[in-house]
């Protein structure tokens, strides 16, 4: 039995340090902005891609 205590006491500290850390929410949520910044930078690039009239005329160009 007394070969359990720092075991039970090692569980006690991890559970308390656990509990003072908290959960990382502030950092998935900057992550996500993020990710969606990214990802509205990649439709912009798409959108200025896809309207070009220079690039539609190339493209209609080189199928004749």
């Amino acid at each position: 039995m007394p070969l359990l205590y720092p075991f039970v006491v090692f569980l006690l500290l991890l559970i308390l340090a656990t509990l003072i850390r908290g959960p990382a929410r502030p950092e998935t949520s900057s992550r996500k902005d993020e990710e969606l910044s990214r990802l509205r930078d990649r439709v912009e690039v798409l959108e200025r891609a896809v309207l070009d009239q220079d690039r539609d005329l190339r493209r209609k160009f080189d199928g004749l």
